[in-house]
């Protein structure tokens, strides 16, 4: 459940990065995480947003209704009255718009506090907040959360302050297993390929946000031959940082182990030197700042710092970590230190 030790509101300030929200990291209190445990972190934050949400109001939405009625309402299908007989018995089958909470995204949030109140993973004092949060949910529809209600509940202008809470939902939801003996519910949770995409994600909207005058992007790079390439991989960079001077071309790796052991030995990892050096060759192709492209393969820190910079065909290769223990400044600093 611990991750790498690294500071939990190390860890909340890098999803705040990964969510695009990178200039309101300091808006949540964490003093009621205790110690390093991620789901506690995601149950406190997401508390914290759905009480602002029942503060400003719990979303609704117009949904369309069609069902058998006393009164009428809205427009008489009468179709399906005449199959069902709906006349005879004094009632029609009517369609109305209804402007409702009970949608997508209440449910959504709902069922997810549901699943941190039989979670064997949570502080009982989160817990206590949860149910008290819970309650404001009572005449919503108790639903089995599925991919597809994240696909239908829509985020827009109106409704733009539910990302946070939905994209922790989503969060949580990934990670779910039901004990089948007791209904209990624990986590699956994956550091590695978790902490991974974070970390990437984070890196990449923290560039966006602190690099002012550059375009930062993933992007594709096409191979350079002459030849049919559908059934060459497809080459996507990480993050592609353009100044108005130069271009980066960056991958982030997140391993246990920064450096690979081969016969009693540490090296890089030989995979992720080939992928960088296949993204500024095959990129050349661009021409202009890409023929003398800048590629920096970024890790967090183990056990030793690394900043090792190398001249290769034309190209600067950085070989870098960043300690994500440190204090937040220095992170924050070691990251434009690398671009620079």
């Amino acid at each position: 459940m611990k991750t790498r030790n690294i500071p939990i509101q190390n860890i909340y300030y890098m999803l705040c990065y990964a969510w695009n929200r990178g200039i309101e990291k300091d808006n949540i209190d964490l003093n009621g995480v205790k110690g390093n445990n991620i789901y506690d972190l995601l149950t406190l934050v997401l508390c914290k947003s759905i009480s602002k949400i029942i503060k400003k109001g719990i979303y609704k939405e117009y949904t369309n209704h069609n069902e058998e009625t006393y009164s009428l309402k809205g427009k008489i299908n009468f179709s399906d009255s005449l199959k069902r007989n709906s006349f005879n018995n004094g009632r029609a089958i009517c369609e109305f718009d209804d402007f409702s909470d009970d949608i997508e995204h209440n449910q959504i949030i709902k069922a997810t506090l549901y699943i941190i109140l039989k979670s064997k993973n949570i502080d009982k004092n989160l817990k206590e907040d949860v149910m008290r949060i819970y309650h404001y949910f009572s005449n919503i529809t108790n639903i089995n959360i599925s991919r597809h209600h994240f696909e239908k509940a829509k985020i827009h202008r109106n409704n733009r302050y539910y990302k946070l809470p939905l994209d922790i939902c989503k969060l949580i939801y990934n990670d779910i297993i039901a004990d089948e003996n007791d209904g209990s519910i624990s986590f699956n949770y994956k550091e590695e390929e978790k902490i991974s995409y974070i970390f990437e994600d984070f890196v990449r909207s923290f560039y966006n946000i602190h690099l002012s005058d550059s375009k930062v992007y993933r992007e594709d790079i096409k191979w350079d031959v002459k030849i049919d390439d559908s059934f060459l991989p497809k080459m996507q960079t990480d993050i592609t940082i353009k100044t108005p001077s130069k271009v980066i071309i960056m991958d982030t790796k997140y391993y246990k182990n920064t450096l690979a052991s081969n016969m009693k030995s540490e090296k890089y990892h030989s995979s992720n030197m080939y992928q960088i050096f296949s993204y500024l060759k095959n990129a050349e192709a661009k021409g202009e700042k890409y023929l003398n492209s800048t590629g920096i393969l970024l890790y967090p820190k183990v056990d030793k710092d690394l900043n090792n910079i190398y001249e290769i065909q034309g190209h600067i290769l950085k070989i870098c970590t960043i300690n994500l223990n440190d204090e937040w400044i220095n992170i924050h600093n070691r990251l434009l230190e690398i671009v620079n």
